[in-house]
């Protein structure tokens, strides 16, 4: 394969493909999909590669896992001395429990790649890695040398597995056979994948006996695909099939009565309906627990229809035109308020969702606006033409009695602090073209024009300060210089074809850009708020505030 680690020419792609990546933010189209979605998930937590370390932190010396894996790791490092490899073990957070080396060039490695216990090997700290690569997809890895964006591992290979315990079949960790370029790869990812079923038989071996009672009853009752679950109020084991069918609520449900059946020394028998026609039965599970079978499941869901914008024939697909999607189905009726900068689409995104209104400019005499609420669905259009006071007596018109379902748009500016207070629509920003610059070839086609990959990526560059309508004269122009044929990059004007003057925001950053964004403008500015909900810390957040000029 083209990005294979063990070939001359395959690290030689790697190492590009990573070098623009770290400097560009671009990804090859032909880079695997798991290494492409492994750097993007590196990338968005603001992992500091460049960094000389690993980030240290507290961990638990003995625990279960490491009391059972010791052994199997102990000697299979023994067994690798001659192959210049050495065993790491995580706990469930990516953090180094355990690290056994067979001879001293592998305890040097371990030490040049700063791999000791408390080590933390999560992607926010190191990047992709065979141990957090693991914890996130659940499923082993062989990933070595440029694969790694962490500058310390350039020249190290890891093959990971993830160690599942055997009763819950939730992961208690992860291990990593860790060697260097030089050394033979090909077993090392059987390796690592004998030695986790090992750690994991010897878990359930070390597992109390009342875990592996309910592991028998729950074993006897689901040879197949059925949808049964075990419970006890401490353990809880649940077919991938029970999984599928019991909500989160109906299992905090089960839950209650495996408690009360523990607590009084009696569990419940017969049926009982869960949520909305689901129907289980409950038996006596020894010792004290539970046993769950899904009689009668839910009717399936009917096929959705087109969605929103299909149905309006809006075009777009990236994820900020898909997050808008959502926003305005579920404000379908609510009075909404669309935000957004001049030629971003507001109008259109309004009469989506409205069909079609009775349209009005908000600078109209109040008695227009007035008349068309008696109808059934009203726009509003251009509130930024408002100042204050005005946009104060339309906002109390609009909160006013009326039957009308209304939607108004507007660029941000002073006018919307009173529309905010007296009127409280659902606020939903519309993305601008550049934060959405993955749409532009379906875009193109709407407008009636293919692209070459080569003109795709000159417009994808641009900032697009006009948006759509930018966007449909650039278009437009190109289609009639290209004759009516596929539009290439020299068909374009050369304002886009020259070279940028200034670094451009690639995909990936338009669309992170755009979510801090969001985060902010919906937790109205308290950035902690905005961390928490965008999942990071709130120093990698004033990084990414700062890089995007949000701050």
């Amino acid at each position: 394969m083209a990005y294979q680690i063990d070939t001359r020419d395959g690290l030689a792609r790697l190492r590009r493909a990573r070098e623009e990546f770290l400097t560009e933010r671009r990804l090859p189209d032909d880079l695997p999909e798991w290494l492409s979605a492994a750097w993007r998930r590196s990338w968005f937590t603001g992992a500091d590669v460049t960094r000389d370390h690993v980030p240290a932190v507290p961990v638990a010396p003995e625990s279960q896992l490491v009391r059972a894996a010791t052994p199997v790791l102990a000697g299979l490092a023994e067994d690798l001395s001659g192959l210049r490899a050495a065993v790491v073990l995580s706990d469930s957070h990516a953090r180094i429990v355990g690290c056994w080396a067979g001879d001293e060039p592998m305890r040097a490695h371990l030490e040049r790649i700063d791999t000791r216990p408390g080590a933390d090997l999560s992607e926010g700290t190191t990047g992709a890695n065979g141990i957090s690569h693991v914890l996130s997809t659940r499923e082993p890895v062989l990933i070595g040398g440029p694969e790694h964006l962490f500058e310390l591992y350039q020249d190290t290979v890891c093959a990971g597995a993830p160690v599942t315990d055997p009763i819950t079949r939730r992961i208690s960790g992860a291990i990593a056979v860790v060697c260097d370029l030089s050394a033979p790869l090909a077993v090392l990812d059987a390796l690592a994948r004998t030695a986790s079923r090992t750690i994991e038989r010897e878990l359930l071996h070390a597992a109390p006996a009342r875990e592996r009672r309910l592991l028998e009853t729950y074993l006897a009752a689901a040879p197949g695909r059925e949808a049964v679950a075990v419970l006890d109020g401490r353990t809880r084991i649940v077919s991938d099939a029970a999984a599928d069918l019991l909500s989160p609520q109906d299992l905090d449900t089960l839950e209650s009565y495996a408690v009360e059946a523990a607590r009084d020394g009696r569990a419940p028998s017969g049926e009982l309906t869960l949520g909305d026609r689901l129907t289980v039965r409950l038996a006596p599970a020894a010792p004290g627990g539970l046993l769950v079978t899904v009689t009668a499941a839910r009717p399936p869901r009917r096929r959705a229809g087109p969605g929103l914008f299909a149905a309006a024939g809006l075009a777009g697909s990236s994820p900020p035109w898909r997050s808008l999607e959502r926003a305005l189905t579920r404000a379908r009726s609510r009075p909404v308020l669309l935000l957004g900068e001049p030629g971003v689409g507001k109008a259109s995104v309004a009469r989506a969702l409205l069909g079609e209104p009775v349209v009005v400019e908000a600078d109209e005499p109040v008695e227009a606006v007035a008349r068309a609420l008696a109808g059934d669905a009203v726009l509003v259009r251009h509130l930024e033409r408002l100042d204050p006071a005005r946009a104060g007596r339309l906002a109390d018109l609009l909160a006013g009695e009326h039957a009308a379902h209304v939607v108004a748009t507007m660029v941000p500016g002073p006018a919307l602090a009173p529309l905010r207070t007296r009127w409280a629509p659902a606020e939903i920003r519309v993305p601008s073209l550049r934060e959405r610059t993955a749409d532009i070839p379906e875009l193109a086609n709407r407008f009636g024009a293919r692209l070459t990959h080569e003109a795709r990526a000159v417009l994808q560059r641009h900032d697009w300060p006009g948006n759509l309508a930018e966007l449909k004269a650039v278009i437009s122009g190109a289609a009639a210089e290209a004759g009516g044929g596929t539009i290439g990059a020299r068909h374009l004007p050369g304002r886009l074809r020259s070279s940028p003057t200034r670094p451009r925001l690639s995909e990936l950053e338009k669309a992170e850009r755009a979510a801090v964004a969001e985060a902010l403008r919906t937790a109205d500015g308290n950035r902690v708020r905005a961390a928490a909900q965008l999942g990071i810390g709130r120093a990698t957040l004033y990084r990414k505030l700062k890089r995007y000029g949000l701050g």
